[in-house]
């Protein structure tokens, strides 16, 4: 039997690679002579460097920048040599998990640092760049981002600027251009928000980012500024707090869905081909897994070559929002077998093994 484990991260738990070899260890423990092959999944978002990594090589180069709010750090991102080609996730420089809770506040951080990372892999030689832009700390539409390529902003009196998410409603006319525009930029995200509005950056994730209402508001009051620029109405402007939109009009860069671009990256459906059984699934699974995300990707590609699929997830909510072609027989759960959610997160390989073992003595 040829088994697929290809699960994506339990968050604040497991790596996609730690749950993919739990789940391998359970189901040997119980079916010896099964041939498993284990491919860690990512959205686009953290851990899509390191699955990049685990599938084509590469080294990573680390480099000191700024993060959110100004201060230096180094951060890391992929080197691909004989490809050219840099990897890099926004997060790492101007992430939400490089600041304290007390310090989150959109209306002052900036991708500043994400652009760091840009000039200095241009300037080593690359002639594409891949950047991933889920998890960050910032809502400034990617001015902060520019402004480390040589970009200005000025206001109505025609004082530059300082690039973060409060000086876009004040924001007249912005000077300069693509510094390299013979380079490939491809931006992974693994969400379709406009820039503003109800549905926009800041009123679906900046509160998440500190705001509060009326931060929210101003913040909105921005993206609609920075609309007369960018395309605000775009499917991913939005993310990043506009990084989306950003990207696609300081660099020229294209917009892709994450999850769908790292399964054809990683050849996901040669994988599937080869496998009579699959397994995946994710920390949560919730109504938002059906909604183009990572793991509805992957079942709609394993129900197309019509194969075996079991979902493993910390939690499983809404069931009752599951889509028909899904059993929830065939769904389980860490929570489901854990005493506490705190023993959920803290064993969550024990028990992704044991799960491993009853999918074995159930399905194999």
């Amino acid at each position: 039997m040829n088994i697929l484990i290809c699960p994506d991260k339990f968050k604040g738990s497991l790596s996609a690679q730690q749950a993919a070899e739990a789940l391998a260890a359970g189901i040997m423990n119980k079916r010896k002579k099964s041939s498993i092959q284990c491919i860690a999944l990512a959205d686009g978002g953290e851990g899509t460097l390191e699955v990049v990594q685990q599938m084509h090589g590469g080294k990573w180069i680390t480099v000191q920048v700024n993060d959110p709010l100004f201060r230096p750090i180094e951060a890391s991102y992929l080197w691909l040599a004989d490809q050219k080609t840099a990897y890099i996730e926004m997060a790492r420089a101007s992430g939400l998990g490089l600041l304290l809770k007390k310090e989150q506040n959109p209306l002052k951080t900036s991708t500043f640092g994400t652009g760091e990372l840009i000039k200095h892999a241009a300037e080593a030689g690359a002639t594409s760049i891949v950047l991933t832009i889920g998890g960050s700390a910032t809502n400034d539409a990617g001015i902060g981002m520019a402004s480390a390529l040589g970009y200005t902003f000025l206001d109505a009196s025609g004082a530059a600027l300082e690039p973060i998410g409060s000086a876009l409603e004040n924001i007249t006319e912005i000077k300069g251009a693509n510094p390299y525009p013979t380079i490939q930029f491809i931006v992974l995200s693994d969400v379709a928000n406009p820039l503003h509005g109800i549905d926009g950056a800041a009123h679906v994730y900046a509160k998440q980012k500190g705001a509060n209402a009326s931060m929210v508001k101003q913040l909105d009051k921005g993206l609609i500024n920075m609309g007369r620029w960018l395309p605000a109405d775009m499917p991913g402007a939005g993310a990043a707090g506009g990084l989306g939109a950003g990207a696609v009009h300081f660099l020229g860069a294209k917009l892709e869905p994450g999850a769908e671009w790292l399964l054809n990256k990683i050849h996901i459906d040669r994988a599937i081909r080869k496998a009579d059984f699959i397994v995946t699934g994710e920390g949560k699974i919730d109504q938002q897994s059906w909604s183009g995300k990572l793991i509805s990707n992957v079942i709609a590609r394993t129900d197309k070559q019509l194969k075996q699929t079991i979902l493993v997830c910390g939690v499983f909510e809404d069931p009752e929002k599951i889509p028909l072609f899904i059993d929830p027989r065939d769904v389980y759960s860490i929570t489901d077998v854990a005493t506490s959610p705190k023993d959920a997160m803290e064993n969550a390989a024990h028990y992704l093994s044991q799960i491993g073992e009853a999918i074995a003595l159930k399905y194999l």
